[in-house]
């Protein structure tokens, strides 16, 4: 593999000084010099080449530095300035308002003069960075269309130094000196005309490319690429939904800072894994973190600072008070946040103002939730299986109509629609079904639009997608724990599974909804399974549940009461037919569970398809599915907590985006409730410590003492 040669660092040792010395010439030309350097020292790219540029810019700060003095340059003025074309480049005419609609859309490598030229005359009058000639590789892209040139997109060098970044990816000095060379930089990225979707599509094209065409020009592959969002312009949501991740913000002082320089302003710092081994290949460890189990940090004194403390809102301020916040409204789940803080005054004020803070890129639920998912992600570490389950529920704010940016969550026959919010999640348990965190939430307010009139970005299957995808982000972060994703029958497309081949580091579990053809001889999905012997016999615990009216789609569903199901089970692999009958099968076991006689109460008979990439050759492997997709439960325990406990929808803010945040810091309050709830059923031995101060164990245990219970409560005392 290649790796960068060190020509600052070699030409400033004394080793090199005094070697370089005996090549200095002062009748030369400063590019004669060079190229002898170059050739002295071996420095070459990939591809063989001198490395010229790399060179020059080092022995201009040696010269600057009064350690060598070089010949004075030959040529001056006009160095540094991107040749233009001279004029501007027409706007795009007749571009439809979605890209799925944009005609002959295509992706320029440029290569010529004339094509560098035309990009950087947009760049240098529409970017509002402007153009500039960057030190080091680069790749540029023209966005073409029949209707014109729609953007334009660079890539260079990346920055030297970067604490967040550094941090993230977790090298040293000397291993990022190595390697820097495989981070690439988005440096500029110009989209000419609104169009929906475009950014995400033009950055999805553009990253499925850069590496080959990097490698072809340069001689090797780059693993990641960084960009930097200004909060104060743009939210990054093009980055978000081309599944690049934030990591941090930058100090503020610029890429070429001066001591005493004005400060630029703060960014926040995205990373995109171009490979999914890059941790490998750049010769980094997995991050390092104590693995947390599902009880600890939960108590009362310190729960909200471990969740909520490190969230990056842009203001230190804000961060605290999201974390005293969260404690206040936790003592009172389901009370407005005036009645939980009891009046006190500046606490009321300073959680309004987080939550009506107008800037929606720094005070947004990906920020809010951004610690609680690392500490997740440590309490997955500690253990064997970590399910990700998703799922979606819809919030209710039908009592709001003032509020803006609400979807339709519903529509009967005799009403215009029922105003509220989807919410898409994830909820993780292990293997015992104990809750670890919410990792991810999604808000959407629907439309009403019927789906095959949506551009695909915007379709419900997208949610899931995404919802994977995060999985594997999560997973890729693991050592040791097996992750799983497991969702209902709304997961059942071919997509999904054509996807989690692509990603190879999670599995899948997804109960099935369509009866698919498996070929023109063979029998149809379900009668496949069903067609298989019994394997075994077992009772499965079905849970009560409600009745359920029409609406928004869905059909009526009866209600059930608890029983215990005596059920068959059956098993088969299959391969799955691609939806469009492009591309290859996927090759899956079909887990089926079926009550074979009616229930004597009259309900539905239990009858279960489960899809899942899980080896299953044994009954034992077979019963361990089927306790996993029986766990899937726990994300509507959680909706019932998060809707009921906490009374999400009576949450009375004028705007959908207040709405989100007042929303996600519930939920992590909603997790809370439900761990300290399982915890104490499923481990009674846990101590109460844990989970509540020396007063409240002194209360309960007064409680019982006067109860006169006829077994003493062990409270830890």
């Amino acid at each position: 593999m290649y790796r960068q040669n060190q020509i600052r660092r070699t030409l400033r040792s004394a080793k090199g000084r005094a070697r370089l010395e005996r090549l200095l010439d002062r009748k030369s030309s400063r590019a004669e010099l060079t190229r002898r350097v170059c050739k002295a020292f071996g420095f070459r790219d990939a591809r063989g080449r001198l490395q010229q540029a790399s060179c020059t810019a080092a022995l201009r700060e040696l010269h600057a530095a009064g350690l060598i003095h070089l010949p004075p340059p030959r040529r001056r003025g006009g160095g540094g300035r991107p040749r233009r074309l001279g004029q501007a480049v027409p706007l795009p005419t007749g571009v439809p308002d979605r890209v799925d609609r944009v005609a002959g859309l295509r992706l320029v490598l440029v290569e010529t003069a004339d094509q560098r030229q035309l990009w950087t005359e947009m760049v240098a009058r529409e970017h509002p960075r402007g153009a500039a000639c960057h030190a080091g590789h680069q790749l540029r892209y023209l966005i073409g269309s029949t209707h014109g040139w729609l953007g334009a997109v660079g890539f260079a060098a990346p920055a030297q130094h970067l604490a967040a970044r550094d941090a993230w990816i977790g090298w040293d000095r000397e291993t990022r000196e190595r390697h820097l060379h495989r981070v690439l930089g988005l440096s500029r990225f110009l989209i000419r005309t609104p169009c929906r979707n475009l950014a995400s599509k033009a950055l999805g094209l553009c990253l499925r490319g850069v590496g080959r065409d990097f490698e072809k020009r340069y001689g090797y592959r780059p693993l990641l690429v960084e960009t930097f969002v200004d909060l104060s312009r743009h939210g990054g949501a093009s980055l978000r939904a081309a599944n690049w991740r934030l990591v941090g913000e930058t100090a503020g002082r610029g890429r070429r800072a001066r001591p005493g320089a004005a400060p630029v302003g703060a960014k926040s710092i995205y990373m995109y894994a171009l490979d999914r081994k890059w941790r490998r290949l750049l010769g980094v460890p997995a991050p390092v973190s104590v693995p947390l189990g599902p009880a600890d940090g939960l108590d009362r004194e310190s729960w909200a600072e471990n969740e909520f403390g490190s969230a990056p809102l842009g203001d230190k301020r804000l961060t605290r008070r999201l974390v005293a916040s969260a404690a206040v409204q936790a003592e009172q789940p389901g009370s407005s946040f005036f009645a939980a803080a009891q009046g006190r005054g500046a606490l009321v004020s300073g959680y309004y103002r987080m939550i009506e803070h107008p800037d929606e890129n720094a005070v947004n639920p990906e920020n809010i939730l951004a610690a609680h998912r690392q500490r997740t992600l440590r309490r997955m570490q500690g253990q064997e299986v970590a399910l990700c389950i998703q799922d979606g529920s819809d919030l209710n704010f039908a009592t709001r109509p003032g509020c803006k940016g609400l979807g339709k969550i519903s529509k009967n026959r005799n009403s215009s629609g029922t105003l509220g919010l989807h919410m898409h999640t994830t909820l993780v348990v292990n293997g015992d079904g104990l809750p670890l965190g919410v990792p991810r939430i999604e808000y959407d307010a629907p439309t009403g639009a019927a789906e095959k009139n949506k551009p695909p970005e915007e379709r419900k299957t997208q949610r899931w997608v995404r919802g994977l995808r995060d999985c594997s982000e999560l997973a890729a972060g693991l050592d040791g724990t097996r992750v799983v994703s497991v969702m209902d029958r709304e997961g059942d497309f071919f997509e999904l599974f054509s996807v989690w081949r692509q990603l190879g580091n999670v599995d899948l579990l997804v109960r099935a909804k369509h009866d698919r053809k498996l070929g023109d001889e063979s029998p149809k999905l379900f009668d496949k399974v069903r067609g298989e012997p019994v394997r075994q016999r077992l009772e499965i615990h079905v849970e009560r549940s409600s009745a359920r009216n029409s609406a928004h789609g869905q059909k009526p569903k009866g209600g059930r009461e608890t029983r215990d199901a005596p059920v068959a089970l059956r098993w088969c692999a299959v391969d799955l037919p691609p939806t469009t009958g492009k591309g290859k099968p996927v090759r899956l076991t079909l887990v089926h569970v079926s009550e074979e006689e009616e229930p004597a109460d009259g309900g539905e008979a239990l009858e279960w398809f489960l899809l899942t990439t899980l080896p299953v050759a044994s009954c034992k492997e077979a019963l361990q599915v089927l306790e996993w997709y029986r766990l899937r439960w726990r994300i509507e325990d959680w909706h019932k907590v998060l809707k009921s406990g906490c009374e999400v929808e009576e949450i009375a803010h004028r705007t959908a985006e207040r709405l989100k945040r007042a929303v996600t810091v519930n939920a992590v309050i909603a997790w809370r409730l439900a761990a300290m709830t399982l915890l104490g059923r499923e481990t009674p031995e846990l101590p109460a410590e844990v989970m509540f101060s020396d007063i409240e164990i002194g209360v309960l245990s007064d409680f019982a003492a006067d109860r006169k219970l006829p077994e003493p409560l062990d409270l830890g005392t």
